[in-house]
């Protein structure tokens, strides 16, 4: 084969990568020369992936944590609740059980990585709380921090979650006094 071009019928798959002299380019040079782009074009794809790979990891990575602060807060009031209903059910002094409830929701605000605040409100149908046969509700309602945005809402957030919780007393308890 001399350097005469070849005939359109003859030409196959990578016919165009053939030279004049009718060699063959080895097999790497065809393949670079199949996938190269225009000279103007060389690693922007990296670039293009570093940007937007970051462009959706952020905002992905925010939502995470903002998910994960109102998850907290929603286990915190689920206990609190549950909590300061039982121990005003069990308690007989209302000064002691207010007192135990305080401490015990200080506590659990602090475990789950919350301002410790006054987030309860106690409601019975009988008075004293501890009366054979009452029922006491315990109502808890948590502003949630919205991480990184804390300065600009304020110190409550725009999200709040609430849980309550209602325990009876004991019907068969010996009544106080």
């Amino acid at each position: 084969m001399s350097g005469r071009p070849i005939p359109r019928r003859q030409r196959g798959p990578g016919a165009e990568l053939r030279l004049a002299a009718g060699r063959h380019l080895p097999t790497g040079a065809r393949r670079a020369a199949r996938t190269a782009g225009p000279a103007g074009e060389d690693g922007n794809a990296l670039v293009e992936f570093v940007v937007l790979g970051v462009a959706l990891l952020i905002p992905t990575l925010y939502l995470v944590l903002t998910l994960g602060s109102v998850q907290s807060a929603v286990f915190a009031a689920d206990v609190v609740a549950r909590d300061a209903a039982r121990i005003h059910a069990v308690e007989e002094d209302p000064g002691t059980a207010r007192d135990r409830a305080a401490r015990h929701t200080r506590l659990v605000l602090e475990d789950f990585g919350l301002e410790a605040q006054d987030v309860v409100t106690i409601s019975c149908t009988e008075d004293p709380c501890s009366t054979p046969g009452g029922l006491v509700t315990a109502q808890v309602r948590i502003p949630v921090p919205v991480p990184g945005l804390g300065p600009v809402l304020g110190g409550g957030g725009p999200v709040a979650v609430s849980a309550t919780h209602a325990v009876p007393v004991d019907r068969y308890r010996a009544p106080n006094g």
